[in-house]
């Protein structure tokens, strides 16, 4: 009974160690690259540089002492919240017409994944061109209902929310589909006592589907946020950063860093500070979303 016990116990030690590698391989593939990320931010590190200098926060030190770094920061809230504030509810609104049933309601629904499906670097080429100032579609369109065209990537004014418009046409879909989800996971009981005691739409709204959404839009959140942060594929297709860093977010920031001035170590240091405040946000959301989640299951 000894030796069938001490064997049952090799056997099951070696399947844990067996499911326990790859997942020990994968963390090791996250931690080694992160690590040396940061030991790179603290040093002078450049591409065409040999021998490498450690300088401690000399990198950091030097960011927060440089206008054109805190334009960045100022440019990458900028873009994430007017991306959220369009997204968020136009996507909400969105989830809403397409619980609607009609006919076409699978063909409206395969519509909006449509964007999803294009990479975001072909987006950027494709609205480029409809947004040229003389030959794009758009100042076509606008010049049709008596709109004076615009300048949309090569004006200071515009250039912003130009690329806000570009990211909403890709991933309000993404939005719009997760609250889809949570609209159709509302308990129909719910929705027929609430019915029966007299609840108008905007009741129904208000104090039934916003409570029982809010894990729904957290999760929105949390994604979009960490995405619009770390915005770069788009924005380098179109503006590259301008006109006049009015669309230089920090990834763009890092990355003129790293291949024009070939400075690795501060373009390392950029890539850090935006780490660590997309990590503080997406703590804050994890936070709101367990606790969402509470409350949505004492509504059910």
């Amino acid at each position: 009974m000894d030796s069938f016990g001490k064997q049952r116990k090799t056997t099951k030690t070696g399947t844990v160690l067996m499911f326990l590698f790859p997942v020990l391989l994968f963390l090791l593939a996250i931690f080694i690259p992160f690590i040396n990320g940061i030991w790179t931010s603290m040093t002078d590190a450049k591409l065409y540089q040999s021998t490498v200098n450690f300088i401690g926060l000399g990198n950091y030190i030097e960011l927060f002492r440089d206008p054109s770094f805190l334009q960045s920061v100022l440019v990458t809230f900028k873009f994430s919240v007017l991306a959220l504030l369009i997204q968020v509810p136009l996507g909400l609104a969105v989830a809403f017409l397409l619980d609607i049933p009609t006919r076409l309601q699978r063909v409206w629904r395969v519509i909006l994944v449509i964007p999803l499906l294009v990479p975001p670097v072909v987006a950027g080429l494709m609205w480029k061109t409809m947004m040229h100032p003389i030959s794009g579609v758009l100042n076509w369109l606008l010049e049709l209902v008596g709109i004076e065209g615009l300048t949309w990537l090569s004006s200071t004014k515009t250039a912003l929310l130009s690329v806000v418009l570009i990211d909403t046409w890709i991933y309000m879909p993404f939005a719009a589909l997760i609250l889809l989800s949570g609209l159709q996971a509302v308990p129909v009981e719910l929705l027929e006592a609430a019915k029966m005691d007299g609840a108008t739409g905007f009741d129904l709204f208000l104090y039934l589907y916003l409570p029982w959404l809010s894990p729904y839009l957290l999760l929105v959140l949390m994604f979009r946020v960490a995405d619009s942060l770390k915005v770069f594929d788009i924005i380098y297709q179109t503006s590259r950063g301008g006109p006049l860093n009015a669309t230089r977010v920090l990834n763009i920031k890092a990355y003129e860093e790293a291949i024009r001035w070939s400075n690795t170590g501060r373009a390392m240091a950029i890539i850090m500070v935006l780490w660590i405040i997309i990590f503080l946000i997406s703590s804050c959301l994890v936070r709101m979303w367990n606790k969402s989640m509470g409350e949505a299951r004492d509504i059910a």
